[in-house]
């Protein structure tokens, strides 16, 4: 079933999966408007993700992504954070919304993408995560494996299956 233009994509995965860089590329192949929810977030909160959730806490961070979720626009290509699509909430919204889109990246390709994990507060709980976010990862409409790929690669793969 082809992309309705009043459709979202929505990227989805681990951190170190290239996100932010392959929804940017999507949305120029795509011509649509990109959304980064961490930016969204960080913008309302008036500080930064690691700030939020140090000073916040993680509760605090996840009701700022669901009401990001709530906000995004129709037909916009949208950068999820990591842990996002694993909300309740905000996976039946994104799902009605459009098309999901994970990026399956492995562990090793992953630390060698976000080496020490600076600015990462859940780096260092990487593949326990993973454990834990691959079952609900695995709801979206695509997967993607994307190591080795460039991202305008990636962008160009989930542009044909969709």
């Amino acid at each position: 079933m082809p992309l309705g233009s009043g459709e979202t994509v929505a990227v989805t995965g681990m951190m170190g999966a290239g996100k932010s860089t392959v929804a940017r590329a999507l949305g120029r192949l795509l011509g649509r408007p990109v959304v980064s929810l961490d930016a969204e977030i960080a913008a309302r909160a008036g500080k930064s993700i690691p700030a939020i959730f140090a000073e916040d806490g993680e509760p605090a961070f996840r009701a700022l992504e669901r009401h990001a979720v709530s906000a995004v626009p129709p037909g916009a290509v949208v950068d999820l954070g990591g842990g996002a699509f694993c909300d309740p909430a905000s996976a039946a919204r994104l799902l009605a919304m459009g098309r999901v889109v994970f990026l399956d990246v492995s562990p090793a390709e992953a630390a060698r993408r976000i080496g020490a994990g600076d600015g990462r507060p859940l780096a260092a709980t990487w593949e326990a995560l993973l454990a834990r976010r691959l079952p609900l990862y695995r709801r979206a409409h695509l997967t993607i494996r994307v190591d080795g790929l460039a991202p305008d690669a990636i962008a160009r793969r989930i542009v044909e299956a969709l």
